[in-house]
């Protein structure tokens, strides 16, 4: 059977059990995984690799690479509701990015509260779990937030996005792994701990789970794919998902009545409380980093990000020219810039390998001065700090278009 046909579900999206043999199916939904047969690499060609945490994911194992695609066909089951998350991300992940930082947690776990509530800050669980990072009430006190009739921290993005970052340093500190943090975060330290005592395994890809835990990293993994790799998986996503994933977001969108889509304005205001105000409730700081884990200095690019919003383009094309106006005051190689002055910038090089295009920017014109002068900088993505800018999102070019710079 050809490989593709196989995906064809009301998705459009793979779920390999329907051509793969019975006999490379694992013991249990989501036991350990027993190829008899020599893999059939057909599955895993279609994937590109992929990580978590720094941590790669074994695409070739058969078994691994049926439930990532499995997780891809669950999380884009509905269209519009991908878009709308998007549309939350593109708010809410810039207030979540530097405090993850700030606790030296990966930013791959941005993508958890998409799996835990679709970013919706008024999301309650059939348990009683409330929130964006959907705590129980116990585990919020335990965390510091604070619940009473009509007031719910559980229910404030930053507050308790420091909570769950605590609680993923907790899990880390006791696990070792990242990925076994979110396998925990889901069923409880207490129940994984036993699962790994019995099992006498500690790699979450070759435990025996329940079916719940069993899938819950590859749904954050299948939405950190979709949202910013959707690209490699043309031959898995079909066309009217494609279109949602790459259309531009809409900045006048409200996606719901309690969850506006914030101003550029307050996002700002937002952001910089997020990083700037003490966590008072942190417990104490680990002095160490883990190793092996790539921590991003994403907080210095929101404390000192020159942040320009863009005016004019001539098109994504090496050379082409683009003007961008600065959205704000700043700093840059010790020169004060100021809100609406004008920054000139060139396409320095499209890498289709990295998936990036560069922008540099060489001079700059001061509104007040009325001079024009040389000023280095490089368009960065700010989730990172890393130079370059991810072609997906280089989809949404068009007037008021806001990218980060800093200085060369």
């Amino acid at each position: 059977m050809n490989l593709l046909a196989s995906f064809a579900l009301a998705t459009g999206l793979a779920v390999a059990c329907v051509s793969v043999s019975k006999e490379l199916l694992p013991t249990s939904a989501y036991g350990p995984l027993i190829n008899r047969n020599p893999i059939d690499p057909g599955l895993t060609r279609l994937l590109p690799s992929v990580y978590f945490c720094g941590e790669s994911v074994p695409l070739h194992e058969e078994a691994v690479a049926r439930r990532l695609v499995s997780a891809f066909a669950h999380n884009t089951a509905q269209n519009e509701a991908i878009y709308r998350m998007r549309q939350r991300a593109a708010v809410f992940f810039p207030i979540i990015e530097p405090i993850l930082v700030k606790h030296n947690i990966p930013l791959d776990f941005k993508y958890l509260p998409l799996v835990e509530s679709a970013l919706t800050g008024m999301a309650v669980s059939p348990k009683g779990a409330v929130g964006y990072w959907q705590f129980m009430p116990a585990t919020a006190r335990e965390l510091g937030l604070i619940i009473e009739p009509g007031y719910d921290e559980r229910q404030n993005l930053v507050k308790s996005t420091h909570a769950a970052c605590r609680y993923l340093r907790y899990l880390y500190n006791r696990l070792g792994s990242w990925t076994l943090a979110a396998a925990a975060y889901n069923h409880g330290i207490g129940a994984l701990l036993g699962n790994i005592r019995r099992q006498q395994q500690r790699d979450y890809y070759y435990l025996r789970l329940n079916a719940e835990t069993g899938k819950y990293l590859y749904r954050i993994l299948a939405f950190k794919e979709l949202f910013s790799n959707y690209r490699s998986y043309r031959q898995l996503i079909p066309e009217q998902m494609m279109a949602y994933l790459s259309e531009p977001l809409n900045p006048t969108y409200e996606s719901d009545q309690q969850e506006p889509i914030l101003s550029e304005s307050l996002l700002n205001t937002v952001t910089e409380k997020a990083v700037e105000a003490p966590d008072n409730d942190a417990t104490q700081p680990t002095t160490a980093k883990p190793k092996d884990i790539p921590l991003p200095n994403a907080a210095d690019v929101f404390r000192d990000g020159i942040r320009a919003k863009l005016v004019e383009s001539s098109g994504a094309r090496r050379g082409a020219t683009w003007v961008f106006h600065l959205t704000r005051n700043g700093m840059a190689d010790g020169k004060p810039l100021e809100e609406g002055d004008v920054l000139y910038a060139v396409v320095e090089d499209i890498d289709p390998k990295t998936d990036k295009l560069y922008l540099r920017a060489d001079k700059m014109y001061s509104v007040t001065e009325k001079h024009t002068y040389n000023l280095s900088l490089t368009a960065i993505d700010a989730s990172t700090g890393r130079t370059g800018i991810k072609l997906s999102d280089v989809d949404q070019i068009k007037s008021g278009w806001i990218l980060t710079w800093k200085a060369l």
